[in-house]
This record gives structure tokens, sequence and C-alpha cells, in this order.
């Protein structure tokens, strides 16, 4: 890998540890391997930043807490557990929020607009200079994303995208879950229509992700028996997902009768053999439409 970069960029360093890393002038990356490497920031454009985000995860160091500094140090594997497994803040656990921040914000502006959010204070670890992480402990009143989410867009006047992890019961295998839901976080398309997406919310879409291709497709085909050209009813069948599978505020959206609705999705199970009101065809169903195009 190291080598294929020489071929592209001149003046790559490599590293051992996180101690005297330039990070003025260069951009720092976590091989697979573990391996640290520094590219000159002068000579990497936004585009070529993007691509190497998808190589390798991107190094900073953290300039907050002690608290930041300990967990980054954690999620990379260098140090022990005891000094966050003893700390009572995380007693009950923590879960793990990513955010991309769709425009500039100073990193000390974003902080103190997180940590007016709750009593206990959020670590937070920055990827780049616009998508991080935060960390928040499991107390007895978590922080509801959904309903913060608008007042923290006009507070800081950019848009927010969440990616709310589950609840880790224990900071002992944090790093390890780390790495898969960052993995997770990055397979999530960056145009959602949501702005908070839980870990539950996704999986359709990660399940789909992994698998191949030439699989996705033929689940499409299958499940969908056409549905994807009749215009009328695949916009019928999203506002019921959207709905939360609810007749009555299904029908509401639509501007439409109950009894039309029920006869649009009878119509439906005639297409493709799926009832969308039983659990297990609405799920495939749902599945099926995160591979269209």
């Amino acid at each position: 890998m190291i080598e294929e970069l020489e071929r592209l960029f001149s003046g790559i360093k490599t590293a051992d540890s996180l101690n005297g890393l330039d990070t003025n002038t260069y951009h720092w990356f976590r091989l697979e391997d573990g391996e640290l490497i520094g590219l000159p920031a002068d000579q990497l454009n936004g585009r070529e930043l993007a691509l190497l985000h998808h190589i390798g995860s991107p190094v900073t160091i953290p300039t907050g807490s002690s608290t930041d500094t300990a967990w980054y140090q954690l999620l990379h594997n260098e140090s022990k557990t005891d000094e966050l497994t003893e700390n009572s803040l995380y007693a009950s656990g923590c879960r793990f929020i990513f955010f991309t921040i769709e425009g500039h914000v100073k990193p000390e502006v974003f902080r103190e607009a997180m940590d007016s959010l709750t009593d206990h204070p959020l670590a937070c670890l920055w990827f780049t200079k616009q998508t991080g992480m935060l960390i928040e402990s499991r107390q007895a009143e978590p922080i509801s994303y959904e309903k913060i989410v608008d007042m923290l867009m006009y507070d800081l006047s950019v848009p927010l995208r969440l990616f709310v992890s589950p609840w880790l019961h224990s900071v002992k295998d944090a790093s390890e879950q780390y790495e898969w839901l960052l993995t997770a976080y990055r397979q999530i398309p960056s145009h959602s229509a949501k702005h908070v997406l839980h870990f539950h919310d996704a999986l359709p879409q990660l399940i789909s992700m992994l698998l191949p291709e030439t699989d996705r497709k033929y689940i499409m085909h299958h499940i969908l028996q056409g549905l994807n050209e009749d215009v009328e009813l695949l916009r019928t069948v999203r506002m019921y997902f959207t709905c939360n599978q609810n007749l009555t505020l299904t029908a509401k959206k639509l501007y439409i009768h109950r009894n039309s609705l029920n006869y649009r999705l009878d119509k439906l199970t005639e297409k493709t053999g799926l009832d969308i009101r039983k659990f297990q065809d609405a799920f495939a169903l749902y599945l099926a439409l995160h591979n269209l195009p």
C-alpha cells in the first residue's frame, strides 16, 4: 500500500506512535495493519482526502479534555481500559454518536453546543475538520438527538448528520465495537433524508452493503416484481414505511381515503405476492427498496 502511495505523493512519512506527529503540515492515517503514515497536506486536495479516508482511518491528536485523550488511546489500543472502566461516568455503559458537519464550524463552538445538551460531559474525537465522534455516557435521561438536532443546526447555522450506535454495556469491548461501528458509519450514504439515523434504522442499508452486487440485484428483482416501474404504488409503499406502517397516517399524508389505501396495498399483494401488513413481508420489501438506485 505504501509503495503505491509513494508513486503518487512525495515526502510520505511513517511513525510508530502518536508522539511528536507533525499535524500542521501532514495528514495522518492509520492503515488496516495499524501502521501510521503521513502525507504532505499541500499535496492533497479534497477529493484525494476523501479517497484516503476509505483506505485508512484519519488520525487526529485530541486537544480537548483528558477524557478525550483517554478515549482516543483506548480506541486505538494505545492504553489499558483502567482509566475509563474505573470512571463512574461510564459504569452503566456508553454509546457513540458519529457526526458529519456539512459546513464549517470551529471545534470549540461545536463542543460548546454539544456540552450544553447534558449535565454529563461528552467526550469528543475528531476524524477530519467536518467529521468525528461523540461518546455519551449512559445516564437516567439519555439525549434525544431527534428532538435537539433542529435546534443544533439552527444555533450552528450548518446541517448535521448523526449516526447513533447502540448502547455498549461496558467500556472493555469499546475498541472492538468502535472499529466495526466506524465501518458501518462510513457505509451510510451521506445523502440520507434523516439528520439522525440510529443503528437499527440503518440495518437494511448495512445488510445490503454487505451483500455482493449480484445478490442485491437478484433480491431486488425477485421481491419487487416490477414495483419500481409503478410510480404511484412505489410512492404509496415508501410513505407507508415513513409513517411507521400506520394506515390512517399514511392515507392522510397521501391525501386519499383509507379504503383507497387498502385498495393500493391489495394491488401490491397481487403484483409482488407480499402483504406489507405482515412483518416478514414488510421487512423483505423494505430491504429490497434500499437496493433501488
